[in-house]
Formats: C-alpha cells, structure tokens, sequence
C-alpha cells in the first residue's frame, strides 16, 4: 500500500479510512458498491456514506451508474487520483461490461476481506519484481499474464514460509472452462514457486467439487508427498488447525472452515493421523513439525475454494460466459447506462 497515495487523499479531506478505501478500490478492481464502503468503513448506512459518495462526486472521482433505478454502483474513474498512482492510464478508470464489473466487485469483496492479513501485490510490475526475486523465469510469468484479465496474487507469511495465493474469481461462469484456461496458463508459474495456492471464489457451491477435481488432475504431482496425505501437507495443516477450533476451543467456525472439517474426516482416520491429531490438540505439534514429519518438499502446490457471500445488483449477473458478440452488445449499454446518470444521486447498492 502506498502511503505517500493515502496521504495525498487526505488533503482532500478523507478520513484514513475513506482514502485507504479509494485507494484499494483504485488498485484492484476500479469499481465499488456502498455496501463495500460501509463494511469496510465499519459504519451502517447513512450519512457517513451519503457525504462520503457526494463528495467523489463533487471531486469527479466517482460516476454513479443507475444499474435498474434502485441499486448503484460506483466507478472510481477520476484521472487525478490514478496520477497520484503513477498510473493515469490505469485499465481501470475503462468502462467495463456488466460480468466483468460483477467480476471486479466479487473481486473486492475478496481483496478487503484478507487485507491486513495477506500482503497483496498491487501492480503487474509489483508482481515481475516479485516473481524475479523468486527466479520463477520471464516465459512463466509471460505465460501467465496472456489470461487477459487482472488476477488478485497475495503473500501469505507463516513464520518464515511464504505462500503465494493465485486468485480465479468466477462471476457465475456456466462451465469451467475459464478456470481450466487460468489453471493451464499460470501453472508454470505456479509449480515454479516454493509454495503456492490456487484459490477458487464463488458466489455459489455450484463448481467447487469439480473445480477441485480438475485442479487434481492438473496438479496430481503436487502437493501428495505420502499416502497419507492425499490433498498435501497443507491441507493437513488447515485442517488440524480448524478441527482443533472447533472440537478443542469450541469456537465457531465459517462454512468454508465446516466443508474443510467434514472433508478431512473422512481422509484423516489412519493411526498415523490421530498422533498427529492428538499432540497438535495438546500443542505438542506445530505446522513446521507436521511438514517435517511428512517430509513436504519445497514446491507445495495447495488449492481451496472460498464463498463469498454477498449481494450485487442483479442486472450486472449478465454477460458471464457468453461470446465475445455478447461482450460487445452489454460494453455498449454500459456506455448508455454512463451517459444516463444523474451525479447527485446516491441511492442504494
């Protein structure tokens, strides 16, 4: 994050909160619901948000788009704040068609949920430098920046193991297809790395047993050091960790974490796993200790899904998996939904 940005945002009279917002906004997705603002604001719906759009606004940071006369979404498309990035010609200021803005906002959703936990790498420059640090190879990283759409890529710290997340948003694709191509085109990458994670989001479970089948497939090498570990070491890991939260500290858990539980059950049986079950529960294990005693290698490819459960304006649900032809008919309504708004009107969504 850069902080010379949030400071130059404050001179316009941003709390830290609003300009650390426009900025995210501004890195990863380029367009916003208040919904988003409010939850990451942490303030209910009212004025705060009210003074906060009109504001944009006014600064012509922001345009409103009136999805179906009830329901708005912003797009964060003012040219002096992306200068302030050092990207005025950011893809993000474009107008953009109804799936993909869906896509960028499922998008942020995720992003806010693990930022301050996961170290994002905001810029396709910030992910060469990366990537060239880790000597990943310029034909990997050219491979995968040929999917044609921006791809979230974190940092996950674990003491002193790094793990990179690749992120594949789906909008509410009829098929996987998509994910196919993203797993075939950023799977150089992705095997080159010490360790790395491919994480599949959804706004339904419709695709998540047979996304994790075909990630299976296409990384059946990876990540099975033992028999007994058949989903990887670090499926292991999260499950220890969410069994004992659940059945030791009995804490509650997320549906994700409860899909994570009843799926290890049925692999982790062995006497072997209730060991290992036993000292992690009395803290005699840790996760450093489990990849040791499983002898994980350094090229640990790990994969999970993640729901994200929120709302979008229906009418933006258009447009996902549809041809080009399609794409071409919903950017021009766009443009008219654009050309139609009214800039003082900061209604719902």
């Amino acid at each position: 994050m850069s902080y010379d940005t949030i400071d130059a945002l404050k001179l316009l009279e941003y709390s830290d909160r609003e300009a650390a917002f426009l900025y995210a906004v501004a890195v990863h997705s380029g367009y916003f619901l208040r919904r988003q603002f409010c939850e990451f604001v942490d303030r209910e719906r009212g004025s705060i948000s009210t003074h906060f759009l009109r504001k944009a606004m006014g600064q012509g940071l922001i345009r409103a788009m009136d999805v179906d006369g009830r329901h708005f979404v912003y797009h964060l498309c003012g040219k002096s704040l992306y200068r302030m990035l050092d990207d005025p010609d950011s893809q993000n200021r474009r107008v953009k068609s109804g799936g993909e803005i869906l896509r960028r906002l499922m998008l942020l959703d995720y992003v806010l949920r693990h930022l301050g936990a996961d170290e994002f790498l905001e810029t396709e420059e910030a992910k060469r430098r990366y990537f060239t640090q880790a000597k990943a190879g310029e034909d990997a990283t050219r491979t995968a920046s040929s999917f044609g759409e921006p791809v979230p890529v974190s940092i996950a710290r674990d003491g002193e193991r790094r793990t990179v997340r690749f992120v594949f948003i789906d909008q509410g694709q009829r098929s996987l297809s998509k994910f196919e191509r993203f797993l075939t085109v950023y799977k150089a990458l992705v095997c080159v790395l010490p360790h790395s994670e491919v994480v599949y989001v959804a706004r339904g479970l419709k695709h998540f047993q047979d996304a994790t089948r075909l990630f299976e497939r296409r990384f059946s090498s990876r990540g099975r050091t033992t028999p007994a570990c058949p989903l990887g070491v670090e499926h292991l890991v999260r499950w220890l960790t969410v069994n004992r939260k659940f059945h030791v500290e009995r804490r509650s858990i997320t549906p994700a974490e409860h899909r994570l539980l009843q799926e290890g059950e049925s692999i982790y049986r062995d006497p072997v796993h209730i060991g290992v079950i036993t000292s992690w529960n009395n803290g005699a294990m840790d996760a450093g200790k489990v990849r040791e005693l499983f002898h994980a290698d350094g090229t640990e490819v790990g994969f999970r899904t993640e729901l994200i459960e929120a709302s979008y304006p229906r009418l933006l649900s258009f447009g996902a998996g549809h041809s080009a032809g399609h794409e071409t008919d919903e950017r021009d309504a766009q443009i008219a939904l654009f050309n139609n708004e009214i800039a003082e009107r900061t209604g719902q969504g």
